[in-house]
């Protein structure tokens, strides 16, 4: 991984969506289309952020971890639509079974095509996207634990030689940390955003966990970064003090994420190539 590689394949969605955001602060003022701004920041900067190194994906995409931009970008098409219709805007498990079952159809990846994987996979994608941000969890706080994860997955990638996932989760990790940002700086309403990171996170996960070389059971630092979301919200959620609840059940997030980085350095074996 070199400057230039850095520039183009993080920073360039980054960009995207760090504007499409900036430009929806303008165009977007209504309060019932102010999702729509991250909506569309973070779908497309996930297309944009595969494009450049596969190129757009082919309809039916032409290797099986294609379909996890497919994915992403289906969800993401739904999530816009659901600040439009009063029935979808504020029922997050609805959203959120929805996402599920877009991700349990069309995510296939090596050994994960079975009926009851594809059931896990719907069940992961529910609790991880209802996990990420309930109205009692602010929006900042579901980027950073989205940047935190997004980015240990991204170092598991590249230890399993995996650089093109690499670079993906990492573009989505640092698109995760801008949206913070741009959060901070103007706070917006962003319903539904939680499920294209739930897709993200599931996704990235069991693709790299399927492509992993490792056979040991170090492969299962995978899913450590996952755990800790549902472990955070239930901490989050149980503490009392506003500042304490933050802190803690970010740092229950870390602590897994770095776990799981650990974990797979000391479990990792040197690779002929990479994958895949």
């Amino acid at each position: 991984m070199n400057l230039v590689d850095i520039l183009q394949f993080i920073g360039i969605p980054v960009l995207v969506a760090s504007l499409v955001m900036v430009f929806s602060w303008k165009f977007l003022p209504g309060i019932r289309v102010q999702p729509l701004g991250a909506l569309i920041a973070v779908g497309a900067s996930s297309v944009i952020a595969f494009s450049l190194q596969e190129g757009i994906p082919n309809i039916p995409p032409s290797q099986k971890w294609h379909w996890l931009v497919v994915t992403v970008a289906l969800v993401s098409l739904c999530a816009c639509l659901y600040p439009l219709c009063r029935k979808f805007d504020e029922r997050i498990v609805l959203q959120a079974t929805i996402a599920g079952i877009i991700a349990a159809v069309l995510m296939q990846f090596p050994s994960q095509s079975g009926f009851m994987i594809r059931c896990i996979v719907f069940l992961m994608v529910l609790v991880v996207s209802i996990s990420l941000r309930r109205f009692t969890i602010p929006p900042w706080h579901m980027f950073v634990v989205s940047w935190l994860i997004l980015a240990g997955l991204s170092i598991l990638a590249l230890q399993s030689s995996f650089a093109k996932l690499a670079f993906y989760a990492g573009a989505m990790s640092a698109v995760a940390a801008s949206m913070c940002l741009l959060q901070l700086l103007k706070p917006r309403e962003i319903k539904s955003i939680q499920m294209i990171f739930g897709v993200l996170i599931v996704g990235c996960s069991l693709c790299g966990f399927a492509y992993d070389q490792n056979e040991t059971v170090f492969k299962l630092a995978w899913f450590l970064p996952m755990v800790g979301l549902p472990v955070s919200a239930i901490v989050y959620l149980l503490l009392k003090h506003p500042k304490k609840r933050a802190l803690i059940s970010l740092a229950t997030v870390f602590v897994l994420v770095a776990t799981s980085v650990l974990v797979s350095v000391v479990g990792s074996a040197p690779a002929d190539e990479m994958w895949p």
